[in-house]
């Protein structure tokens, strides 16, 4: 027996297949064309959605989005793969009715509207809040690191930089002792003074780029830089490569995100707040409860939304006493007076505010000179002349936190149950390598919205099916 045989290639078919008979009913495909469609684009701030009345005409913003749309959503990014899709994937030739748009367009279109596409993910927040998809009483906080375009070879550091530009400045001399040496020889076509003063400045120019980092890190107070994306920044998680820091604010019952944001910090300490109250708005929810762990612990923050009505779960990250190995009296062994502002010691002595650290938020107390030294429990308190002890200008709300944590502890565990299946879809499946196409904040944003507009349409599909999510777009 043969094997079965396919058709010739050059066969003509009397009835070609139509391409809606070629796209399953329940494809997501179909879902990206109902949502795009209800959207209205003009309102959201798309560039070209009402046509000219002149002119060639320009592609449908629409077409552009849902191009797009359905490459993040399938792992295709690059505006060189999207234009191929366009003459050989079936479902993006029903999607766009055939239209094959050239890379440059599909590439200037995301990086033009980010702001367009931040009123596009809001949107679709507000179309799951509509319909009830968001439950919007308690969300995850976290945040992760993503790559940036540029490479570790672009990071350049404080102790570098003065060392390349001695360099760059003994490289100018020289060729400015040589261009010299050219006009005092009557020949000068061995030097070739043309080729020497281009190289020169090359250098020049090379020598001014090198301060203006320099100054930079100066203004910064930072010890590296990135050459080629000043915005970026070293992130240690990502192995001291250049990168962003994306957060994310998600649903605990649906995990969809309901606020996101990229900034270039490279810690969460100062994310909590900012986060929260985001969040909050876009939920209209003002009595938000908010998950996070230890690194959002920010005592300002923590009164912040607590003056906003926020409660926040977020575990106190404390200094653990090290000195003496452990062995030294902690600072539960002494008692805080409210009324005083003091703090009592195990020996009874008073310890006064001496000095605040407004940069950490923390006040310092110890007793009076000499006092700790004539103490017999001075060897198990302190080494130094006298014991000190810390406390946050914001400890009431750091302590209240602490009992809502000591009160529910499985609330970190929802928290990670929450926050990390979303950050694991967008990294692994729809940014594939997780690494950013487009240079600066602007463009690591653009990406962003796209991504994480993506990952809210299929989850929502997975959470309520293409059928029912058409007929609630189309409603």
């Amino acid at each position: 027996m043969g094997y079965q045989a396919g058709e010739s290639r050059t066969q003509a078919a009397l009835f070609p297949v139509m391409l809606e008979e070629a796209v399953d009913a329940d494809a997501v495909v179909r879902v990206i064309d109902a949502w795009v469609v209800s959207l209205p684009l003009g309102e959201l701030g798309f560039e070209r959605a009402v046509p000219a009345a002149t002119g060639r005409p320009p592609y449908a913003p629409a077409d552009l989005l849902k191009l797009y749309l359905y490459g993040y959503l399938s792992g295709v990014r690059s505006s060189r793969r999207l234009e191929r899709e366009c003459r050989r994937n079936v479902e993006v030739m029903w999607l766009l009715g055939r239209l094959a748009p050239d890379h440059k367009t599909i590439a200037e279109f995301r990086r033009t509207q980010t702001t367009a596409l931040v009123a596009a993910a809001a949107a679709f927040v507000q179309f799951a809040r509509r319909h009830r998809l968001v439950a919007g009483d308690a969300v995850a906080i976290d945040g992760t690191k993503v790559r940036a375009v540029a490479s570790r070879k672009a990071v350049v550091g404080s102790r570098e930089l003065p060392q390349q530009a001695e360099a760059l400045r003994q490289r100018i001399t020289q060729y400015l002792a040589g261009l010299d040496r050219a006009d005092q020889e009557e020949a000068g076509h061995a030097l070739a003074p043309e080729a020497v003063r281009a190289s020169l400045q090359a250098l020049r120019q090379r020598h001014a780029q090198v301060q203006a980092w320099a100054q930079r890190l100066r203004e910064s107070g930072a010890a590296t830089c990135v050459s080629s994306e000043p915005q970026a920044r070293v992130m240690k998680h990502l192995g001291s490569a250049p990168g962003y820091n994306v957060q994310a604010a998600v649903d605990t019952s649906s995990h969809l995100i309901v606020h996101h944001e990229v900034v270039d910090a490279g810690n969460d300490s100062r994310q909590l707040a900012p986060m929260a109250q985001a969040a909050a708005q876009v939920l209209q929810r003002p009595e938000l409860h908010v998950l996070a762990d230890g690194g959002y612990s920010n005592g300002e923050h923590l009164q912040q939304l607590h003056e906003a009505g926020i409660t926040a779960w977020v575990p106190p990250a404390r200094a653990v006493n090290n000195r003496g190995d452990g062995t030294l009296y902690d600072r539960s062994r002494f008692t805080y007076e409210a009324a005083s502002d003091t703090w009592r010691c195990p020996a009874g002595e008073l310890l006064k505010r001496r000095n605040v650290a407004w940069a950490e938020a923390m006040a310092h107390y110890a007793p009076k000179k000499g006092v700790c030294t004539a103490c017999p429990q001075k060897p198990r308190c302190t080494n130094a002349d006298r014991r000190w002890v810390s406390r946050s200008l914001y400890e009431e709300a750091l302590q209240a936190a602490q009992r809502r944590i000591n009160a529910r502890p499985e609330a970190m565990r929802l928290r990670r149950q929450t926050v990390e299946h979303p950050f694991g879809t967008i990294k692994e499946q729809i940014l594939g390598n997780a690494r950013l196409l487009l240079r600066g904040m602007r463009g690591a944003r653009a990406e962003m919205r796209m991504a994480v507009l993506a990952y809210n349409l299929k989850r929502a599909v997975n959470m309520k099916g293409a059928a029912w999510m058409r007929q609630a777009l189309a409603g």
